[in-house]
């Protein structure tokens, strides 16, 4: 019988007792009743705590996992920074290998402003409350050979694995 039966039972034998509290058999019935609710109860409670142990059993196993992939993942991305600084001091721009090809690829210009009052006003936008470098069109002038002062158009490699 489980729980919430024997507390429907429960309840109408204490309706019947309100009624007629004198009659020693309903009492008899409502203290064998109160053991099987209790002994319900307390086995109901073992399995939360089976359930709440096993949650943080799956919690505790997460964050180890986490934690192992974190490593792994810091592994990896230094050995690939390390790849990088060797094949760019050894100035070399491609590797090929059986499985991969590992190259050392221009990545999109980007502007590095230096004096901020240097730089002309035609290349802010004046939006209220801030002027906004328009960084798109310095790139844009450098591109066709322009030096515009207060920034620096850099032009860094990276590497690519295919």
């Amino acid at each position: 019988m489980r729980l919430y039966e024997l507390s429907e039972q429960y309840q109408m034998l204490l309706d019947m007792a309100s009624e007629d509290p004198t009659n020693e058999q309903l009492q008899a019935m409502l203290e064998g009743m109160e053991g099987k609710i209790d002994e319900k109860i307390e086995n109901t409670i073992k399995v939360v705590r089976s359930l709440e142990s096993e949650a943080k059993a799956i919690k505790d196993e997460e964050d180890r996992l986490k934690s192992r992939r974190t490593a792994i993942e810091n592994n990896a991305k230094y050995l690939k920074e390390n790849i990088e600084i060797i094949m760019k001091r050894m100035e070399l721009e491609k590797v090929k290998g059986q499985l991969f090809t590992i190259s050392l690829q221009s990545n999109p210009p980007k502007v590095v402003v230096v004096d901020e009052f240097d730089i002309p006003q035609k290349y802010f936008v004046t939006p209220e409350p801030v002027p906004q470098l328009q960084k798109k069109d310095i790139i844009e002038a450098w591109k066709s050979g322009k030096e515009i002062p207060g920034v620096l158009v850099v032009q860094e490699k990276s590497l690519r694995v295919r």
